[in-house]
């Protein structure tokens, strides 16, 4: 048996908001940089890159396909009718052929230039009885995010609800980036489910491609060996989820649903009376003042839920009524079955990282996520500590410090869950609070 890292949801250049220069040698130069060995392809129902994919992947002895040095598994994403997006893994090219025939008649742009992540006019459970007839493993895509998501605010609160009987062929759920196994596991009905933090990137850059990633613990980099792990099989497992904090996540926090500012709330200076009218307005933020901001900010979310609050900036700007939207948390919050997690015993342990590139950003003082010098920086420290999941997570802070004080600081408060953050929501990610 062997360790693999490995991130299984990345996109390519047939979706829309994907960088162009997306190819498989841009991702092996970024996969050396983070320590990835299994990769997802990304897409692989689009024709365009399904061809470029079974072109250029050799396929290997134990069932296995690479491209030089890394592995990767043939994958996509697909939205359904209930515009519920699913991660679809797949054993080989015959069955990603076998699934693209199958589909294309409910699909109006699977086979076009555009269809990276092809609609398709199914329900979730006829989807998932197609794929799996194939061989193929699927299961939800960012499973609590505000948009395209299983458990999205007015969708489905269960397994159940959503797959009905095809349920039981459902092993795995993705997290997300404003998600991670203690919010994961306050819902029972995912007890069961194999959780996968993926990083769903949209480009190849280190800020995008790992940024989430599992631990597997399997015999080869096969398909076959991720089903078993998946399934937690013949001692195949995860042993590691690793990810954003949820806070840095682009929808962790309520937002409005038209300028994207985030909600919060804080205690009042003062005795307040009326409830939900006293806030101040921000570029990013409204802000709430009560007595008692956490039993304020709870019947605020149960109003949000019933779609009964309005964005008081939106208001005050445009005089219109925009809606404001739970986020990850929120949500959580209302459809969880317990207030703290109950993790079962197959659980993993869940890593809440912060990318390296934003640390060093934030130690620099640079807003900029396309700064020459912060990627300088990041290069730098690569190649002299090694690639960066070791370096957040295993390199020794001694070590760490020779290259540079303050970054060694910043990663070890990570490690301790020290950090502090400045929530995302709306969009918009979250920042790390520091101070050096």
């Amino acid at each position: 048996m062997d360790i693999f890292k490995v991130d299984l949801h990345i996109h390519s250049p047939h979706s829309i908001a994907v960088s162009k220069s997306l190819s498989l040698d841009t991702m092996l130069e970024t996969c050396k940089k983070k320590g990835l060995d299994i990769l997802g392809t990304g897409d692989i129902l689009q024709p365009q890159w399904l061809k470029y994919m079974e072109t250029n992947l050799e396929k290997n002895k134990d069932g296995s396909f690479s491209y030089k040095n890394v592995y990767f598994i043939l994958q996509t994403e697909i939205e359904d009718k209930e515009s519920i997006h699913q991660v679809v893994l797949f054993p080989d090219f015959n069955s990603v052929k076998e699934v693209q025939n199958n589909l294309k008649s409910h699909s109006k742009n699977i086979l076009g230039d555009w269809g990276g992540r092809p609609h398709v006019n199914l329900s979730p459970a006829e989807i998932v009885d197609i794929v799996t007839d194939s061989g193929c493993l699927i299961g939800p895509a960012h499973a609590f995010t505000p948009f395209k998501a299983i458990f999205r605010q007015g969708k489905f609160k269960t397994l159940q609800d959503c797959y009905q009987d095809a349920v039981k062929k459902i092993h795995f759920l993705e997290l997300g980036l404003s998600a991670n196994t203690d919010l994961a596991d306050r819902m029972d009905c995912l007890k069961n489910l194999t959780f996968l933090s993926n990083s769903d990137a949209h480009s190849q850059s280190p800020r995008a491609l790992g940024r989430e990633f599992n631990k597997f613990d399997i015999e080869t980099p096969s398909f076959d060996e991720i089903l078993l792990a998946i399934r937690r099989k013949d001692d195949r497992k995860i042993i590691l989820n690793a990810g954003l904090a949820p806070e840095l996540g682009k929808y962790y926090n309520m937002f409005c649903n038209k300028c994207r500012r985030r909600i919060m709330f804080k205690k009042a200076k003062k005795k307040i009376i009326s409830i939900f009218n006293q806030y101040s307005i921000t570029d990013n933020f409204i802000i709430y003042f009560s007595n008692d901001p956490l039993v304020a900010k709870k019947d605020y979310i149960i109003q949000v839920s019933k779609n009964k609050m309005i964005c008081p900036a939106c208001k005050e700007e445009t005089g219109k009524n925009y809606k404001v939207k739970l986020g990850v948390s929120e949500r959580i919050d209302l459809i969880s079955s317990r207030e703290k997690p109950k993790h079962p015993d197959h659980r993993p342990p869940y890593i809440n990282t912060v990318p390296l590139f934003d640390i060093i950003r934030a130690v620099k003082g640079i807003k900029s996520t396309t700064s020459k010098t912060v990627l300088s920086a990041y290069n730098k420290i690569i190649m002299e500590l090694g690639p960066e999941f070791k370096i957040l997570i295993d390199v020794p802070i001694s070590e760490i410090e020779k290259f540079d004080l303050n970054i060694a600081n910043v990663i070890k408060m990570c490690r301790n869950n020290e950090i502090s953050y400045t929530p995302g929501g709306g969009g918009i990610y979250g920042q790390i609070k520091i101070d050096l």
